[in-house]
């Protein structure tokens, strides 16, 4: 049994097999790892370093145990899929890609669940078809007991608010004249059904810069799926996004995005997912609004306002800095007159994971002391990631904006 098992794991592993080997027990993962932290993680062995040591014993034959086990898997929960830690692995070490296909070994995740995960885009896409009753619904008490039984969210979360979607907006309107070329607009999720206005006006901004902004046909980026282990889902998820993408890079289109997740996905994961040309096109084709807005103001296209000087947060996302997208936002916002302190701290939500019932609290003693900081501080938040917001809106009660939204407040256009 266990033997047919590690013959089925070392398939699905593949190259990143290398990778369980690679591994040398230094410990630095768990110096950035936001679960490694938590008060009873050394108690349960619930570290990132852990996890590793326990795949050596597997394959050393010294574990005598089904990865489908109960303990094991919840070992494996516990990676959120951060990437904190490939910043920091001295032998490069790619840990969250191993972790992804362990769970795929859970037995104990429902039906329902598995279910919901794999339809989340879809299920969205009907609520917010439907955004009034569902947002009466969802911040009722019965909404939220509903959520917990269903979807396993805790009650305690206050699910954020559903608008009409950001892609049916952006097809339905008049297409301007473009002079400076396309921009396919990848939005994922968050700002496709929750923070439309923010896609509205990165929408405006851009085309007021002469640019024109179509939305392909797409599907979320598929981030959660990976950190759930649904590897054979994220897959068809990744291959559909590409061959549309595609498409509208065929087309002349250059691939827009203004959430770290979906950047990282087409960037990064896609390829590494897919293996062909068309995600490498896709990546190289790739540009975050931060990225355009650098590049504009390095071009002297745009300008900004400094006056008054203005102080606020710059919060460092785990997926901004796996992207490397870090240095620019930080270049961008100085430009603009702000001055920045920097904090460099886990707010604990880890996209979903920080929802779920069973990891909310300590999702919250996770962020605790960044909540705690923000709350002194009362200064204003930029952070690029959506989930990010949502978890310290929510739990420091402070101002907290994604950075284009600081950049628009003072940018102007050069005629």
């Amino acid at each position: 049994m266990i033997m047919r098992e590690k013959v089925k794991l070392e398939k699905k592993l593949g190259e990143y097999l290398e990778d369980v080997w690679k591994c040398i027990r230094c410990g630095f993962c768990n110096s950035v790892c936001p679960t490694s932290t938590i008060s009873r993680a050394f108690m349960a062995s619930l570290t990132s370093r852990g996890r590793l040591i326990l795949l050596q014993a597997y394959f050393s034959n010294i574990l005598d145990k089904s990865l489908s086990d109960e303990k094991i898997q919840e070992l494996m929960e516990y990676c959120f899929g951060c990437r904190r830690c490939m910043e920091v692995c001295p032998p490069g070490v790619r840990i969250p890609n191993l972790i992804w296909r362990v769970k795929q070994f859970n037995r104990e995740r429902s039906y329902l669940r598995r279910t919901i995960l794999i339809r989340y885009g879809s299920m969205l896409k009907l609520l917010s078809s439907v955004s009034s009753l569902s947002n009466l619904l969802l911040h009722s008490y019965i909404g939220k007991l509903l959520l917990e039984v269903v979807a396993e969210i805790s009650r305690d979360v206050d699910f954020p608010t559903f608008y009409t979607s950001l892609e049916k907006w952006i097809n339905k309107r008049e297409k301007r004249q473009s002079h400076r070329g396309k921009l396919a607009y990848f939005i994922d999720v968050f700002t496709n059904y929750h923070e439309v206005d923010l896609g509205k006006k990165i929408v405006g901004l851009v085309e007021n810069l002469g640019y024109v902004v179509v939305a392909p046909s797409q599907r979320e980026a598929g981030t959660l799926l990976l950190e759930e282990g649904l590897i054979d889902e994220a897959y068809r998820i990744a291959k559909e996004n590409t061959e549309n993408l595609y498409s509208a890079i065929q087309d002349g289109a250059r691939v827009l995005t203004s959430s770290p997740a979906a950047y990282l996905a087409l960037k990064k994961d896609y390829p590494e997912l897919l293996g062909d040309s068309k995600s490498r096109i896709v990546s190289e084709n790739t540009i975050d609004i931060i990225e355009l807005l650098l590049k504009e103001y390095e071009e002297d296209a745009i300008d900004f306002d400094k006056n008054p000087e203005a102080q606020i947060v710059y919060h460092h996302s785990c997926f901004t800095k796996a992207s490397g997208l870090t240095k620019d936002i930080r270049r961008l916002l100085t430009s603009a007159g702000y001055t920045l302190k920097e904090i460099d701290r886990c707010c604990g939500i880890g996209g979903v994971w920080g929802m779920n019932k069973k990891h909310h609290s300590e999702s919250i003693e996770i962020g605790l002391n960044l909540f705690n900081e923000l709350k002194r501080m009362k200064l204003p938040v930029a952070s690029q990631s959506e989930t990010c917001r949502f978890q310290i809106r929510n739990n420091s009660s402070v101002e907290v904006r994604h950075p284009f939204s600081f950049i628009m407040d003072r940018v102007k256009i050069k005629n």
